[in-house]
C-alpha cells in the first residue's frame, strides 16, 4: 500500500486528464456512441487506485466511511474491468447505448459500487477538511449533477450532457495535485 499511496496523487490527476478528454471529445465529437468511451476503463482503474492510495495517505484523519467508501471504489472498478474484460472476450462489448445488454445488470453494480465509493470517499475528505476540500467538492457535484442529467436526458441523452461530469475529472486532478503538493511540502 505505500507505492499506492505514494503514487496515487499522480492517479488521480491521470485519471481525471483522461476522464476529462474523453468528455470533451464524446461532448464535441457528436457521437454518443464514440470509441473514445474505451478509454473510460482506463479512467476506473486509475481514480479506484488513486482512491485507494489517497485514503492510505489520509488514513488517520477519513474515518471509517472514507476508509470503507476508498475500498468500494476501487472494488467497484475491479468489478468494472472485469465485466468489460469478460464482454470483450465474449464479443457482447460495445460502445452503443442501444440494444439488448445481457451483462446490463452487472455493468450497473459494478459502476455504481465505482461511483458511489467514489462519493462517499470525497464526502470523508470534505468532512476531515483533508487534502483540497474544493476538489472534494467539485468530484461531489460533478457525480451528482451529472448523473442527474444523465437520467434527466433519457434514454439517449444528447452528448453535450456529459460535459457536467468534467466538474468530476477535475475535482480529481485538485485532489491529485493537492497530495502531490501535500508529498513534495
Amino acid at each position: 500500500m505505500g507505492l499506492l499511496a505514494r503514487w496515487a496523487g499522480y492517479l488521480a490527476i491521470a485519471g481525471g486528464a483522461v476522464m476529462t478528454v474523453v468528455l470533451v471529445i464524446v461532448s464535441f465529437g457528436g457521437d454518443p456512441d464514440s470509441p473514445a468511451w474505451n478509454l473510460i476503463f482506463l479512467v476506473v482503474a486509475l481514480l479506484g487506485a488513486g482512491a485507494l492510495g489517497l485514503a492510505e495517505r489520509t488514513k488517520g484523519v477519513i474515518g471509517q466511511l472514507g476508509r470503507v467508501s476508498a475500498w468500494v471504489s476501487a472494488l467497484g472498478a475491479l468489478g468494472l474491468l472485469l465485466v468489460g474484460a469478460y464482454a470483450m472476450a465474449t464479443g457482447q462489448y460495445s460502445t452503443s447505448a442501444t440494444g439488448d445488454d445481457p451483462l446490463l445488470p452487472l455493468w450497473i453494480v459494478t459502476s455504481l459500487a465505482w461511483l458511489l465509493g467514489a462519493l462517499g470517499f470525497a464526502a470523508a475528505l470534505v468532512r476531515a477538511r483533508a487534502l483540497s476540500p474544493i476538489g472534494a467538492w467539485l468530484v461531489l457535484v460533478g457525480a451528482v449533477v451529472g448523473t442527474a442529467a444523465s437520467i434527466a436526458g433519457g434514454e439517449n441523452p444528447p452528448p453535450a450532457l456529459f460535459l457536467v461530469f468534467v466538474l468530476f475529472g477535475v475535482g480529481w486532478m485538485v485532489l491529485g495535485y493537492a497530495a502531490t503538493r501535500e508529498a513534495a511540502g
